[in-house]
């Protein structure tokens, strides 16, 4: 079973290995993480697969696998940017790319072959399975208190009992690229309007976190976790909309019901209402009064308003000052076509936040007042949607307005319980008022309701840490939401700062110059304009770190 990585002697019986002087003991996790990636070397593993296999299903967090992947790193002395031995592969998981040769004496030809096939497990010993219902007892029991009563359940057995429901992206049929956001609107919305429903679980309902190009076409975590698939396509041309839709059980991965919609592109919102109640029929979901009358709720009457809020959202995601003002102007219109649209209110509020943060304005008001007077109308009109609740959140956090934030929240998550950007500003909120260990419980719930959280999700759990003062995985963790958005701002500070804080004055420098490249304008002032830290004497500890790496 003992076998060489390049010029490392692994001896996996004591947990160590050798290279020249150099005689390292590993963590049994550790080991078993090295051997499983070597028994794989040269082919991507994911993290759901290491995660089942490596820890033999025992339930865990997010940031365990990434520990050890920067313990094996950091004793191999391997960089992850220029990696020798593993590599991260971003949205996919970690390849061993040294070399292997293994030292089969102690180990058939057949047996090595079997436990060298990818994804194979290991016979779970009694101990660990026992120790794993004990952990899935706990989870069950554990109840955690946050303000104003709102509490935090992944109880499975509870879940599992509602039926789940993914909505993937619907295919643009149309001759125009351009008009893909128009079909995103439609699967984003359908989404929105399931997840209304108290009676169906909708995984991974899209984040207002993702930034524009983050998501890919690859079969993502929620999809394996959800009983069903519902997947389409939109066609749209000139005033004429064809809608294809399927709805697939996941378990038998059989078509349980399929419809085609023909019809002028006025009924779009026609088309929305009749596909939920198609699929409330279908699976037979019981509604109560309120869901009922709530099912047929429309957002706007003006397909005109909804296409440009369409647009505009298209726009806000991409996260630059040319397209902020561009999402902009498609709001005001949509607003001045339907002055009652709570949804273009609510996301113009949130353009405002990002002039302020990223100082893309150069008048002497502060847009965080507006922001507060749009989030406060989309409120007014509709209090139903939790996306509102969630801008009027945003815009009070960076107010330093924490209780008032905490409050807004509150209500989105009163509104829709299972609502994975709530607890991930909840998250936010805590860490910088100065109460890191509730925001790594909330990120962690935010995670398990959306496993394909966005690279925000991963930056905010590295803040959790880096609060803790647990330095070493917030680096880790940065790196991976770097890995995973490069164009990130908020990662690169923090990965900067952390990197330096470990007194790693080399690597600090080099995620400076990679925050230059994303921000060429960056400067001290806008870290207490991007993080609004309740703590002044920890912005100051920031920006002595960032001064470190070569920043001003």
């Amino acid at each position: 079973m003992n076998f060489h990585v390049a010029d490392w002697y692994v001896d996996v019986d004591s947990n160590r290995i050798q290279s020249g002087q150099q005689d390292i003991k590993l963590e049994s996790r550790v080991m078993t993480l090295l051997v499983y990636l070597a028994e794989n070397q040269g082919s991507v593993v994911s993290r759901e697969q290491l995660e089942a296999d490596v820890w033999s299903g025992r339930v865990i967090s997010y940031d365990a696998l990434t520990s050890c992947i920067t313990r094996l790193r950091k004793v191999l002395g391997d960089d992850s940017r220029k990696p020798l031995y593993i590599e991260t592969v971003p949205k996919k998981g970690y390849r061993l790319i040294a070399p292997v040769s293994w030292n089969n004496a102690d180990n058939t030809a057949e047996e090595n072959a079997q436990d060298r096939e990818p994804g194979r497990k290991r016979p779970v010993p009694v101990t660990n399975i026992m120790l794993a219902v004990l952990l899935l007892l706990l989870s069950v029991a554990a109840i955690v208190i946050i303000p104003s009563q709102t509490t935090v359940s992944d109880d499975p057995a509870v879940l599992s009992e509602t039926p789940s429901i993914i909505v993937l992206p619907f295919n643009n049929l149309s001759n125009d690229a351009d008009q893909a956001y128009f079909s995103d609107g439609i699967t984003a919305d359908l989404g929105i309007a399931l997840s209304k429903l108290s009676g169906l679980r909708v995984i991974a309902a899209q984040s207002m976190l993702i930034e524009s190009g983050e998501s890919d076409d690859s079969k993502f975590e929620s999809q394996r976790l959800a009983r069903y698939l519902l997947s389409g396509s939109v066609q749209r041309a000139a005033n004429k909309l064809r809608v294809n839709v399927m709805l697939i059980d996941n378990d038998t991965h059989h078509q349980i019901w399929a419809e085609s919609y023909d019809r002028e592109i006025t009924a779009v919102f026609d088309v929305q209402d009749e596909i939920t109640a198609s699929i409330v029929s279908t699976l037979e979901i019981k509604l109560t009064e309120e869901e009922k009358s709530r099912v047929a709720h429309r957002f706007t009457n003006s397909i005109e308003a909804y296409d440009h809020f369409l647009r505009a959202q298209a726009l806000y995601t991409q996260h630059t000052n040319n397209e902020n003002l561009l999402a902009r102007d498609y709001l005001r219109q949509a607003i001045q076509l339907d002055p009652n649209f709570a949804r273009a209110y609510g996301t113009l509020a949130l353009t405002y936040v990002d002039e302020y943060r990223y100082k893309w304005s150069s008048g002497t008001e502060n847009p965080l007042l507006q922001t507060l007077t749009l989030a406060e109308k989309a409120v007014a009109i509709d209090d139903s949607l939790p996306q509102v609740y969630w801008s009027l959140a945003y815009a009070q956090l960076h107010l330093h307005r924490y209780d008032p934030a905490i409050a807004s929240i509150n209500l989105s998550l009163k509104v829709r319980p299972s609502y994975a950007d709530g607890y991930a500003i909840l998250a936010l909120i805590n860490i910088y008022r100065g109460e890191p260990d509730q925001g790594m419980q909330m990120i962690r719930q935010a995670m398990r309701l959306n496993p394909d959280y966005p690279a925000q999700y991963i930056s905010v759990m590295g803040q959790a840490y880096y609060y803790q003062g647990d330095f070493e995985n917030a680096a880790a963790v940065f790196r991976d939401a770097v890995d995973q958005n490069f164009n990130l701002v908020t990662a690169h500070i923090m990965l900067t700062a952390t990197l330096s804080r470990l007194g790693l004055q080399d690597e600090a420098s080099w995620s400076a110059g990679q925050l230059r490249t994303i921000s060429p304008g960056f400067t001290m002032t806008d870290v207490a304009r991007i993080f609004p830290i309740n703590d002044e004497g920890k912005l100051r500890a920031i920006f002595e770190q960032l001064r470190l790496a070569g920043l001003d």
